[in-house]
């Protein structure tokens, strides 16, 4: 555990340590939070949109808004460009001689990425949406509990749906855009650019057997307090089935992704 606590050590000064890049991103993050936060009061224009359960409010939609784009610059998942750029390279067989675990060390490196992401992007985030639209407050302090605690399970599902993305390259000679595909699933599907509670039914319905909207949706649902405890803590039952799932499906795209090094000699 040592070992994996070091590699976020470095990953995270390694992100610091590129100032330039910091500041692009938090631009980059103020420009998307503006505008949209402009479009969704462009939306309402005075009026409350949804319907039934689903109702919220202008103030109500703008947290979301900015919660959503302040997650979208914490959950760093860069493991399946990393697998990629080894694979390409040739670089993976020295990468499995190393004592660890490979996947671990990919992960490792993506949550020293994400501390650094909240350090020097998520919280000027904050402060700037704070100056511009008011502080985004929790529905409540069980709430913002059970909004991290959903975070923590959204990260995960991420992770292991980028990996697995990733370790196409063992078949393919180039990825292609097949990593920008799976990015506009779960910026669609997952209701970080507009919640599912503003989409046809049918597709509502769909969504609920995907784990995309349990990567977004749930834990901003939860901070707004569109979903209350009771609902929340289902979701997070959800989440964790969809962890466990996905590890598995990961687990044996791995093994077989290690044959293929093995056979081919590496």
């Amino acid at each position: 555990m040592k070992a994996y606590g070091y590699l976020i050590k470095m990953r995270m000064l390694t992100a610091l340590a590129y100032r330039f890049e910091v500041w692009v991103g938090m631009i980059g993050d103020t420009l998307m939070l503006a505008a949209s936060v402009l479009i969704w009061k462009a939306a309402y224009n005075g009026e409350i949109l949804g319907s039934g359960a689903s109702v919220v409010g202008l103030d109500g939609m703008i947290t979301y808004t900015v919660v959503s784009v302040l997650l979208a610059s914490v959950f760093s998942t860069d493991v399946q460009n990393t697998i990629y750029s080894q694979v390409r390279e040739g670089n993976i067989a020295l990468d499995f001689m190393r004592p660890l675990n490979l996947l671990g060390i990919y992960l490792s490196e993506d949550l020293g990425s994400m501390v650094s992401s909240l350090m020097n992007k998520a919280i000027p985030l904050v402060l700037m949406a704070a100056l511009l639209f008011g502080f985004p407050m929790p529905d409540s302090p069980l709430a913002a509990l059970l909004f991290i605690l959903s975070c923590m399970l959204s990260f995960m599902i991420l992770w292991l749906m980028s990996a697995m993305v990733g370790l196409v390259a063992f078949w393919v000679a180039e990825l292609g855009n097949l990593g920008m595909v799976k990015d506009a699933f779960v910026r669609v599907l997952s209701g970080s650019m507009v919640p599912l509670w503003f989409f046809p039914e049918g597709l509502q319905r769909v969504s609920e057997w995907l784990p995309f909207q349990y990567t977004y949706q749930l834990p901003l649902s939860v901070y707004i307090g569109m979903t209350k405890p009771a609902e929340a803590i289902r979701g997070m039952g959800i989440q964790l089935i969809w962890i466990v799932l996905l590890s598995l499906l990961l687990a044996w795209i791995w093994s077989r992704a290690r044959g293929k090094v093995m056979v081919q000699g590496g």
